[in-house]
């Protein structure tokens, strides 16, 4: 009998480890891609934000795992469910169909940035813009303001390939001016381009102010509970002045440096 009372004694706590182990071992997946100088496969823990992402599930007990896609293809993952999550993305109606949006991680400018040979103007009002074509990285959003000029004909989109050719068709006259992220504009700028190229760039008053936020999948079950963690830890991290102190030690360039 007590042999047989052994038995099941280490049966059950064999049992209990490996459910223990299952929990440790949670994971969620986050989808993300190249857009410095917030997040970059060269970056120490992939940038600023992944490491926000990973402090918060960390502290959870949840590990992330990070896979850098093209962003239109980051964003089709966590649309159909494959993958969990993704980081950043600023709201539209489109992708609240698709997507729950965690609260804002940052908040960035959004700017025209124009050859200083044609210089473009924004006061607010659409006669600045009448007539341009403006480029677009693929897989960013359109600034409302100007969505709403071209659906008014305003205005017309070219849309590149990534943040650094998109520069490269204004600095060619492709477009007349370029619809981006003041600071990752400003970055790519100094890190991709000649003194001589970048003297030729300037770029207008903020269009306006844009939240970013994680993305979860509605296809996916873990979603919501995962949003969950995730904005319970960032509320953590405010109100602890942890977060002030990470984006401090990202201007001072700790998490852009190879």
């Amino acid at each position: 009998m007590l042999k047989d009372g052994l038995i099941r004694w280490v049966i059950v706590v064999f049992f209990l480890c490996r459910a223990v182990d299952a929990v440790a071992q949670e994971e969620i997946t986050v989808a993300i891609g190249e857009w410095a100088p917030f997040m970059s496969e060269s970056y120490p823990d992939y940038g600023v934000v992944p490491h926000i992402v990973s402090e918060i599930y960390q502290k959870a007990g949840v590990k992330v795992v990070y896979g850098f896609f093209p962003w239109k293809r980051s964003y089709t993952l966590v649309q159909r469910g494959e993958w969990h999550a993704s980081a950043i993305w600023g709201k539209t109606p489109e992708r609240e169909a698709d997507c729950y949006f965690s609260d804002a991680v940052y908040t960035g400018e959004i700017v025209l940035f124009y050859l200083k040979s044609r210089p473009v103007v924004w006061t607010g009002a659409k006669e600045d813009i009448q007539g341009l074509t403006i480029g677009l990285p693929l897989g960013s959003a359109k600034a409302k303001p100007l969505e709403e000029a071209e659906k008014e004909g305003v205005v017309s989109y070219d849309v590149g390939v990534d943040h650094i050719l998109v520069f490269r068709k204004l600095l060619a006259g492709r477009f007349d001016a370029l619809d981006e992220n003041k600071a990752v504009g400003l970055f790519n700028l100094q890190s991709q381009f000649t003194a001589q190229e970048r003297e030729k760039i300037g770029y207008t008053a903020p269009v306006e102010s844009w939240p970013y936020h994680m993305i979860f999948s509605r296809k996916s079950n873990a979603s919501l509970r995962f949003m969950e963690i995730f904005n319970a830890g960032l509320s953590e991290l405010k109100q602890s002045g942890r977060l002030d102190e990470i984006w401090e030690a990202f201007y001072r360039g700790e998490f852009t440096a190879p």
